[in-house]
């Protein structure tokens, strides 16, 4: 029985690909000479922590310092354009989903690899206090593996008192997929275009796909 909803951050309550994918292409740019591409994007990064990102594009030949420098530095990227890029807003159909959830007073979280900086910011920007308590998230705070390692999201299942496999999941990421499901997560909901859900549909725990939250009817899962 599914008594709760854990939503992905980027991809999901937001699409905010082009605007990560503009930070990501400063740090490749700096690391490696040459920008990232879209399979690198939606296959490595999506879903992924900044700083495991980072030592991946450097051939894991940085020290912690200079790992923690440049992520610190991508966050700057983001944080601006989080304050003034247009496209920062929720998902199509995601504020009449939210409210409908609130009004049958089921749980909700958040499982995201955004840092607490970032996270406060989404917040403020885009209302998120309306439905969700920040003190349940679960954030990037460096005390846990990333995913695609389970810990996210047995973190915010804890934090809304119930088990993994009671929680239905909103992913956007084949990592964010595998730790959910690694999790003991069993109901979750790919989110994507034609493309992407190609390829989401194929991960285990997938039971349906939506290009964006006008296509979800929460009576099919309450």
């Amino acid at each position: 029985m599914i008594k709760g909803v854990i939503f992905d951050f980027n991809g999901v309550i937001v699409e905010d690909y082009p605007l990560q994918k503009e930070a990501w292409n400063t740090i490749s740019k700096k690391l490696r000479k040459t920008e990232i591409t879209d399979n690198e994007m939606l296959n490595k990064i999506r879903g992924v922590r900044t700083a495991d990102t980072v030592r991946r594009m450097s051939g894991n030949k940085l020290s912690d310092e200079e790992v923690q420098n440049i992520s610190n530095e991508k966050d700057k990227i983001i944080q601006k354009l989080l304050k003034t890029s247009p496209l920062f807003r929720l998902n199509v159909g995601l504020e009449g989903f939210f409210n409908e959830l609130k009004e049958k007073n089921i749980l909700i979280t958040i499982a995201t690899s955004q840092s607490f900086n970032n996270l406060t910011l989404s917040f403020k920007r885009l209302k998120l206090g309306n439905w969700f308590e920040i003190e349940k998230v679960i954030y990037n705070d460096g005390t846990y593996p990333g995913k695609p390692a389970p810990d996210a999201y047995i973190l915010a299942a804890e934090k809304i008192a119930i088990k993994p496999s009671e929680c239905l999941v909103f992913e956007d990421a084949v990592n964010g997929i595998k730790s959910a499901f690694s999790a003991g997560v069993k109901t979750i909901v790919a989110v994507g275009n034609d493309e992407r859900l190609k390829v989401l549909l194929k991960q285990s725990g997938v039971v349906k796909g939506i290009h964006n939250f006008t296509e979800i009817n929460i009576n099919t899962f309450f």
